[in-house]
């Protein structure tokens, strides 16, 4: 006894004042004095050797206890071992369960509570309910809702609120309407329960409907209509319940920022967003992982990557959404060198990649061409076993093909069990892209021949196929089967296909005359593909027409004004070089240095024109003129 007094509680004084008490009391003040699972061993020894299992209230608070640590094995031992299992013992069962999962053990003990001739009591059906709804069990709950009804326990708020919640959470709302409006009184449990059924069935009207007629509503219920819009893609109406929510007096936490920073985020509204990010910042709100991570996306989303990344710096427990943000971000604003070191640094942290993890870094990968990097993580997405993810397996494929590497592209085609048209067009546009255009046609009619259907992208792949290949009769059968036989009508970059099939073949007069006839105004890349090919081809006259459509819609774009010069060059016109640059300048065009990447021994290396910051410029420089000199020795190439 001495001993354990000893573990239990060290202070003699303390031990001292319990000594007189009976044991049921003692058991009491031991379980009051703990902190941690790991003194309990000691309680329940004490629990057992003194008999206490058949008491009426001891178990309850032992499992109680084991609920409230989250060790639910421990909670059914404990369970098993008292004899006279009573209704306040089998509920707390139910509610661990409810609570801390698996959900449904708390079913299953329910049904036993049922067989063993154990009545419910009021507090039983709230939490079998609550895990009836967070398994969208609806079948079982549906038959505890009968239960609940012929025992008599539906005058109760609480189980109102369990019966309401489980329709809401399984999208029956005209069911949990009925529940809703027989309510004798209603709580703000009752009335968020109601509009999120509605939200999860994108009823903004009914959802609406129910806060208008709630007299005075608190954060959570603020919190729910705001999140219920901006989940339901109207952003604008989610800011403004913000600002309704703040004149109204109610203040919001941490669950509304995450709305309300989504919402600015699906709207492309920096400005709101700094000011609500500077709102938190004034109001003292801690910045938990949720608040941090919607930060971030916002900021990603902008394109104010420096941001995002001191927030991100800022988040004292990173998990993998938040790893997954920056990683993303950095793949879609085009640092895909970037992202992959971020990627490096996440698996430095000991954080296991997922889904959304690797789909980033293999965009980056396929944006670099980094193909060594991307078997490092093909293989590492078969150790983790998340290779047969159709998502994954069709970006392994998009990487690869923009890796040029199409035996491993064809290799992950070959493996995916049931392709779809986003692998079909992914693995058409690969061979197309890299020359394969005989390939890339025969793959359509494979992909035909399995009965999927094409789309807009399949098109796209199956016209640069037939460009590349100089098909021009085939092009003009592809381009009008779209919509003939697939009921597609063609877009912008289907028809710019069609200018550099015909530009590509040198029928530049013939590519103008396929321009005037478009059904829609003709865009950059239409303009674009033209004037590429007058370069090419040298026709002047049409290469000046395209450039003046060019600089209407894109003016400050150095790269159209580069190729118009490059004209005028090949034909010795040099006056028009000279207004050209003049041109260039007056509208705030500039040259921007061409980038290139190398990846060598598996590391990204990245160079830019002209550029001196390399620490081994130097050595670069003397390499490439030697090369240059040993090249133009041969006459197979003039550096200059």
């Amino acid at each position: 006894m001495r001993a354990g007094a000893k573990i239990l509680s060290p202070n003699i004084t303390y031990y001292s004042s319990i000594s007189s008490q009976s044991p049921e009391e003692k058991c009491i003040s031991f379980l009051k004095s703990i902190t941690h699972i790991r003194q309990f061993n000691q309680i329940l020894s004490f629990f057992f050797t003194n008999g206490l299992s058949n008491s009426s209230f001891l178990p309850t608070k032992l499992i109680d206890f084991c609920n409230s640590f989250n060790h639910m094995d421990l909670a059914s031992s404990i369970f098993r071992q008292i004899p006279q299992q009573s209704s306040f013992l089998w509920t707390s069962m139910i509610r661990g369960f409810a609570q801390n999962g698996p959900h449904y053990q708390s079913i299953l003990y329910y049904a036993k509570m049922h067989g063993n001739g154990t009545e419910p009591n009021h507090l039983t059906h709230p939490f079998v309910l609550k895990a009836c709804s967070n398994l969208k069990a609806l079948l079982e709950g549906e038959q505890i809702h009968t239960r609940v009804v012929k025992s008599g326990f539906l005058t109760d708020t609480y189980v109102f609120n369990g019966v309401l919640e489980l329709y809401s959470k399984c999208g029956c709302v005209d069911d949990a309407r009925n529940v809703y409006d027989e309510m004798p009184q209603r709580d703000f449990i009752s009335h968020t329960s109601m509009i999120s059924g509605y939200f999860g069935v994108g009823d903004l009207v009914s959802a609406q409907s129910v806060f208008e007629r709630v007299e005075v509503a608190d954060v959570i219920l603020w919190s729910a209509m705001i999140a219920g819009y901006a989940q339901n893609g109207a952003p604008s109406e989610a800011l403004e319940l913000f600002h309704q929510m703040q004149n109204a007096g109610a203040k919001p936490n941490q669950v509304t920022f995450v709305s309300v920073v989504s919402a600015c985020s699906q709207l492309g509204d920096l400005e709101t967003g700094r000011w609500v990010h500077d709102l938190m910042v004034r109001n003292g709100m801690e910045m938990n992982i949720f608040v941090s991570t919607a930060l971030l996306d916002m900021y990603i989303k902008g394109g104010f990557i420096d941001e995002a990344r001191e927030i991100f710096d800022r988040i004292r427990n990173r998990d993998v959404a938040s790893w997954n943000s920056l990683i993303n971000g950095y793949a879609k604003n085009g640092y895909a060198k970037e992202a992959l070191e971020v990627f490096k640094e996440m698996q430095e942290m000991g954080l296991k990649p997922n889904r959304v993890t690797f789909l980033s870094v293999l965009t980056s990968c396929a944006q670099l061409g980094a193909l060594e990097k991307g078997k490092e993580i093909d293989h590492l997405i078969n150790e983790m076993g998340v290779g047969s993810d159709l998502s994954i397996e069709t970006a392994l494929l998009d990487m690869y093909t923009k890796c040029g590497s199409l035996l491993n592209a064809y290799r992950i085609f070959s493996r995916i069990y049931l392709r779809d048209v986003v692998a079909w067009s992914a693995i058409i546009s690969g061979f197309a892209t890299n020359g394969h255009f005989e390939e890339a046609i025969s793959l359509f009619g494979g992909m035909l021949k399995d009965g999927v259907w094409p789309n807009e992208v399949t098109f796209v792949g199956i016209l640069m196929a037939c460009s590349h290949g100089g098909l021009i009769h085939e092009g003009y059968k592809f381009f009008y089967s779209m919509d003939r036989d697939y009921g597609i009508s063609p877009k912008m970059e289907h028809y710019s296909c069609m200018v550099d099939l015909l530009g590509r073949a040198g029928l530049v007069k013939e590519a103008k005359t396929f321009i005037d006839g478009m059904p829609i105004e003709p865009g950059v890349s239409i303009w674009g593909s033209l004037l590429g090919a007058c370069t090419t081809h040298k026709n002047t006259d049409i290469g000046e027409f395209a450039i003046r459509r060019l600089v209407e819609l894109d003016p400050a774009n150095d790269g159209n004004h580069v190729l118009l010069s490059n004209i005028y060059a090949a034909t010795k016109r040099w006056e028009d070089v000279e207004s050209t640059r003049a041109m260039m300048k007056h509208n705030g065009a500039h040259k921007t240095p061409g980038c290139s990447w190398i990846e060598v021994k598996g590391k990204i290396h990245e160079f830019f024109v002209a550029d001196k910051t390399n620490s081994q410029f130097l050595q670069l420089y003397e390499v490439l003129n030697n090369l240059s000199d040993q090249l133009r020795l041969v006459g197979e190439f003039q550096f200059g």
